[in-house]
């Protein structure tokens, strides 16, 4: 072998030899971020939807998945793993109560476990129960209330009226803020469409407690049943009123809405 080539080989190894060091140099600076980053995120393992869900669907294994929460994200509602390390498979069967966009965290109270009951028992809150009456599109917002709308409902019925001479028309409020949990077939909430869906349903479930039931099936029998929808914003005086109220505890005392005098015949 020649000198010449023996320098060749010699600066050639040199070579390779610097540029190992340098793709190791900027391996090591790569790899600093990425456990910096790591280190920033530290949370806790947190079971989120993996696709979206609708209401009132029985959750499958594909429907779960966990997802690292940095610590200051996650709320007391979440399931965590570090408290219920089978929870992947706890909630395989339970029933949602509301729908679910992917990636969005499960919560307690969002879900129910059916323990063999129906998707409609499912979906009542602790101490309430479902309760149907018949409706018409003319007492019912024209078909425009949806499934988890939120309605006051009016008694409109007539009195004897002595002094008159005839029938005096009254038309009370007599439950505030419920919930309606299906017309006729449909329990889902519109969620998309060019035009709002007009319901065409002949009956009306509602979420009532106890006492809220016993005041609704008297007022059937007395008139006509009305449902009023009531606005997504935030209703103050509504929220107490409902809120307040302890399932079985009645609605309390009514509001006139109207009232007229009509002469002869009866309901």
């Amino acid at each position: 072998m020649s000198a010449r080539q023996l320098i060749v080989l010699v600066i050639a190894a040199i070579a390779a030899i610097g540029a190992l060091f340098l793709i190791r140099g900027l391996g090591a600076r790569n790899d600093a971020p990425a456990e910096a980053d790591a280190a920033a995120i530290a949370g806790e393992q947190v079971l989120v939807l993996a696709r979206d869900v609708p209401q009132g669907a029985a959750l499958q294994p594909s429907d779960l998945a966990v997802v690292l929460f940095p610590d200051d994200s996650i709320a007391p509602s979440f399931i965590r793993l570090s408290n219920q390390p089978s929870a992947q498979a706890d909630f395989v069967g339970a029933v949602t109560r509301r729908a679910f966009a992917q990636g969005e965290p499960l919560t307690i109270g969002s879900v129910v476990q059916p323990d063999g009951r129906g998707f409609m028992a499912a979906q009542l809150q602790p101490g309430f129960r479902a309760v149907s009456i018949e409706i018409e599109n003319t007492t019912a917002v024209g078909g425009f209330v949806q499934p988890n709308d939120r309605v006051d409902v009016i008694a409109t019925y007539s009195v004897e009226n002595r002094e008159a001479g005839g029938e005096q028309i009254l038309s009370n409020v007599i439950l505030e803020d419920i919930r309606i949990l299906a017309l006729g077939e449909t329990t889902q909430t519109q969620a998309a469409g060019e035009a709002p869906q007009v319901i065409q349903a002949g009956v009306a479930v509602l979420e009532l407690s106890q006492e809220d039931a016993r005041i609704l099936a008297q007022a059937d029998q007395m008139g006509t049943i009305s449902l009023a929808l009531r606005g997504v914003q935030v209703d103050t005086v509504g929220m107490q009123t409902r809120n307040g109220r302890r399932p079985g505890q009645g609605s309390g005392s009514v509001r006139v809405h109207a009232f007229g005098t009509v002469s002869g015949g009866s309901r």
